[in-house]
């Protein structure tokens, strides 16, 4: 199963993330929409946002898109050399009854990663990092009257990588690990232009073998090989007017509460998004912004702060807040739809004191995404 999900993952080496190590959104028009989706319909999309809304799905659906990224990493004023990534994603939906709904996506989800190896730079260690995460979803749905119920078990593929120099060039091979979580969602429409959402997704347990412990060890820390992609609760609201849809997400994300990244002293995070959209003969513009405090406490105290934060800021230097996206979309036939968005990561500034002295990390990037509808 590994090998197989592994082989799917070739385009997506080298993930980058948003809200700590997460996406923004996982679609096209959701990316364009600030990453909303938990009370506004994405189609067959909806079940990555909110499995209960692909009872919005009026015939069968497949969605499939591309996520082209562009991170921008400058750090003790070198750039990272991981710099372009693709993130693929695919999703399907149909209608088993007029009650009844199922569904299935895979996607890009989460991850992390720079490349100093060989810069020149000895503040970094030569340091070079690759996390990714991929979800594989099937999904059901039951629909009566105003209300839909949603339900997704989660296959969740993990992968990561470290190489760096601290005195002795060390290269920890790639780490590989399958979790199972869940994913539940609920949607109620209150009026025929109001319509709110919740969400929960329960904590995914991952170990890399071999790889968190003995980097952590060769920095004087004890930490195992446990990094716990966080629980996440969601909230949603949606109001149409017009052509119009107001949509607003809020998310507590527990990385303080996840084994692993406790550890390196992230804390819980609250994610914000609105986006609005104009729709109208099968074409839709829409705007977006999403902002998110870093979950990084660089203030984390005690002997080992300055460890904690090399490898925070050095290795996994997850510090976008704010996020400004465009998108439109329109019929390419009766059956097939194009999605397009542009996400623009706004450049933040962090100052930490590492073990080779201070830290500076200018964090900034841009996103563009293509995807495809197919009804029938």
């Amino acid at each position: 199963m590994k090998k197989i999900v592994s082989i799917s993952l070739l385009s997506a080496i080298a993930l980058y993330a948003t809200n700590g190590d997460n996406l923004i959104g996982f679609s096209a028009k959701s990316r364009a929409l600030g990453g909303v989706g938990i009370a506004t319909s994405l189609g067959a999309n909806s079940a990555m946002a909110n499995p209960a809304l692909i009872s919005k799905v009026k015939r069968k659906e497949f969605n499939f898109g591309i996520t082209y990224f562009t991170p921008v990493i400058n750090t003790n004023g070198t750039k990272s050399k991981s710099d372009q990534n693709f993130i693929p994603y695919f999703s399907y939906a149909e209608d088993i009854t007029s009650n009844f709904y199922y569904g299935l996506s895979l996607y890009g989800s989460s991850g992390m990663g720079v490349d100093f190896k060989n810069s020149g730079n000895p503040s970094l260690l030569s340091a070079q990092s690759n996390m990714v995460i991929m979800k594989i979803a099937p999904v059901i749905a039951y629909k009566k009257g105003p209300l839909s119920i949603g339900f997704s078990p989660i296959i969740q593929y993990g992968s990561l990588k470290l190489h760096y120099n601290s005195g002795i060039s060390k290269t920890l091979g790639t780490s590989e690990d399958l979790g199972l979580g869940a994913k539940i969602g609920v949607a109620y429409s209150v009026t025929p232009s109001l319509n709110i959402g919740a969400t929960y997704q329960s904590s995914i347990s991952m170990s890399y073998k071999n790889v968190l412990s003995a980097a952590s060890s060769d920095f004087g820390l004890s930490i195992g090989d446990t990094l716990e992609q966080p629980a996440e609760l969601g909230l949603g609201l949606a109001y149409d007017i017009s052509n119009f849809t107001i949509a607003a997400d809020y998310k507590k994300v527990q990385w303080g509460n996840a084994k692993g990244y406790k550890e390196f002293g992230w804390t819980n995070q609250n994610v914000y998004a609105l986006g609005i959209k104009y729709e109208k003969n099968g074409t839709w513009y829409g705007v977006g912004y999403n902002h998110a405090k870093t979950p990084i406490r660089k203030d984390f105290g005690g002997a080992f702060s300055t460890v904690i934060n090399t490898l925070n800021y050095i290795f996994f230097p997850a510090t976008q807040e704010d996020h400004y996206t465009i998108g439109a979309g329109t019929k390419i036939t009766k059956s097939l739809s194009l999605d397009t968005s542009f996400a623009y990561g706004a450049k933040n500034i962090i100052n930490a004191i590492g073990v080779t002295g201070p830290i500076k990390v200018k964090h900034s990037e841009q996103t563009i995404s293509v995807g495809f509808k197919y009804s029938f």
